[in-house]
Order: C-alpha cells, then sequence, then structure tokens
C-alpha cells in the first residue's frame, strides 16, 4: 500500500551540510516519487489471488468469510455459503480480463464444474450435455466486476459490516454472493469432515455416496 511521507527540515543546518542535503533530498524525493507512482495489482490479479483463495476453501468457515472481504468493496455478511459449488481443478482454469475502462474492469474465470453440494451433502453433478445433445466440455464462465476506488467496507470479527475504511486507491471485486466454489480435493476434506460431526444417519449416508462421486473427479 502507498504511504505519505512528510519531510521536515527542522534543526539541519543548511550551511554546514548543503550537499549532503540536496543529496538527501533528491534521493528521497525520488523515492516518493517512485512510490506515489507504483500502480496498485491489477484486476486480473486480484481475481487470480481470490480464486486461489476460493477454491482451496478460503470462504467455507465464519472466520475465512471474514478475512476474504478485503476482495469485496462490501462483502457479503452470511458468513459461510449457501451454495457450494465444486469445480475439476482450478489450476486448470482460465482468467483472463475481458473489459476495462479507467476505474472499472471485468475479469472472467472459466472453470470446470462437476456438481453442487448441499446442506445435507448430497452432490447434485452437473449436466455437461445442453440442448439437442451438445456436450459442453467446459464451464461456467465466471464473470467478476471490479472497481479501482479508496473505499471499502469490511466485516468485523462477528460477521457484522464495519465502518468505512479509505486508503490508497486498489482495485476490488464489486460484492459477493452467498455462493462458493471449491476444488474436488478440498470438496472431499469439507465432505469428510462434516460427516465425522454429523448425527443424522441420512446425512451421513449422503456423504458416503458424495464421497463416492467425487473420487471419480479426481
Amino acid at each position: 500500500m502507498k504511504r505519505r511521507i512528510r519531510f521536515t527540515h527542522n534543526g539541519i543546518k543548511i550551511e554546514s551540510f548543503g550537499i549532503l542535503m540536496l543529496f538527501c533530498i533528491a534521493a528521497a524525493t525520488n523515492s516518493l516519487t517512485q512510490e506515489s507512482s507504483a500502480a496498485p495489482d491489477s484486476p486480473k490479479k486480484i481475481v487470480e489471488t481470490f480464486w486461489r483463495m476460493e477454491s482451496a476453501g478460503g470462504r467455507l468457515t465464519p472466520e475465512g468469510w471474514n478475512k476474504s472481504s478485503v476482495f469485496f468493496v462490501r462483502s457479503g455478511t452470511s458468513r459461510t455459503p449457501n451454495v457450494i459449488h465444486v469445480i475439476r481443478n482450478s489450476q486448470n482454469d482460465s482468467i483472463e480480463e475481458t473489459a476495462r475502462t479507467a476505474n472499472w474492469a471485468e475479469v472472467s474465470v472459466t472453470t470446470d464444474e462437476v456438481g453442487q453440494i448441499d446442506s445435507k451433502l448430497r452432490l447434485r453433478e452437473t449436466s455437461k450435455r445442453g440442448s439437442q445433445g451438445v456436450l459442453f466440455l467446459r464451464g461456467p464462465v465466471i464473470t467478476f466486476s471490479l472497481v479501482l476506488i479508496e473505499k471499502h467496507w469490511p466485516l468485523n470479527p462477528d460477521g457484522s459490516r464495519a465502518t468505512e475504511v479509505v486508503g490508497s486507491p486498489a482495485w476490488l471485486i464489486t460484492c459477493s454472493d452467498s455462493t462458493s466454489w471449491i476444488d474436488v480435493g478440498t470438496a472431499a476434506r469439507y465432505v469428510r469432515d462434516l460427516r465425522s460431526k454429523a448425527t443424522d444417519p441420512v446425512v451421513k449416508k449422503n456423504a458416503e455416496k458424495t464421497l463416492d462421486l467425487l473420487r471419480k473427479y479426481k
């Protein structure tokens, strides 16, 4: 992040250290100019960093959901996802900037969804065939809108929205929804963890079936 730097010359004897003083001021001014002109991370870089965190399960817990608010102008306050999308392998996803103005950008992620996990730990596999039997090799394409802005509203540890924070201009995702996108491996760990904590035999049975289905995508 950029920092504001103030220079104070009180107490410096210019007549005794004139050459050194000029050198120091020149060096400091050059450093300040370089720092103030440093560009923020690009929209694509922001989405790449967010996608690594997201696909690894970064927003599956309330704590992780809160931490992820640094990527958004305003993050959702649900604290846990309502729908969990499972993708084959985020490292194979294509991320590209698809539109740009001076203070707005669109970044698209082409992923490979295999299904969705619901609150009962059931996996509903994604159909790869469209109308008239057309086979989709990959998809969907997820589009992120970002703005170059100095303000954002993070989340407090309890999940409530904090007061406005003002800083250096940065590219931020405009908003978040209540869904999450995670890799197959992360999904398997998530289901195993909830299966071990479940007391409902139906949920446990659903978890076993989901784990069996996930194995074929590894």
